[in-house]
């Protein structure tokens, strides 16, 4: 009996259809990834694997942001990712980026991959001249950011910046805590 169902059914229609996908680019401030992405994806499909694969909580700051004829766009998360105007080329780029700024960044930004990610946007719209830093600002967060760094070497095991008589250093969490708090305090000016 099993060897009349097999004979009339052929190899090939025992086998699992694979979805057909398409190949996806995502660039952040500090990375690219390519992820293969099924036909059928909405934007919110591809949006909660990036934020899965980066470990990131806090998703309702960011978005996945395209370049099309000189026009800049979001991805809607309702929409299919191939039904939005974009590039039919693979692989499709999207850019991860803060899509909104938190009011409060030292009570709402909780998590360091955020802080890390805001920091690193709104420090490359500075240095772009996209968005205006007081001089104030800007010497405080170069002396925050140098802090970071020193941090950064210290708890990579090495010596810092040999920075002597500044007490006790700051985590990197409060270093880009500060860092943001001031460039969405510049923001609002």
């Amino acid at each position: 009996m099993a060897g009349a169902i097999a004979s009339r059914m052929s190899f090939s229609s025992l086998k699992r259809k694979q979805p057909k996908t398409f190949t996806v680019r995502i660039v952040t401030m500090d990375a690219e990834m390519e992820f293969n992405c099924e036909m059928k994806w909405k934007g919110k499909d591809l949006f909660d694997l990036v934020c899965r694969t980066l470990g990131l909580r806090e998703t309702w700051f960011f978005g996945l942001q395209y370049t099309i004829k000189d026009t800049v766009a979001w991805l809607k998360m309702d929409k299919k990712v191939l039904d939005h105007d974009v590039s039919k080329e693979e692989p499709v780029t999207f850019h991860f980026l803060a899509k909104f700024y938190p009011e409060n960044a030292e009570e709402e930004l909780v998590q360091e991959i955020t802080q890390h990610l805001f920091f690193l946007q709104v420090k490359k719209q500075i240095l772009d001249e996209k968005i205006y830093c007081p001089p104030e600002a800007s010497v405080l967060l170069a002396s925050y950011a140098v802090q970071a760094k020193a941090s950064e070497k210290l708890s990579a095991g090495g010596r810092g910046l040999g920075l002597v008589g500044w007490g006790k250093p700051l985590s990197l969490s409060q270093i880009l805590c500060n860092l943001v708090r001031i460039l969405v305090r510049s923001l609002s000016v």
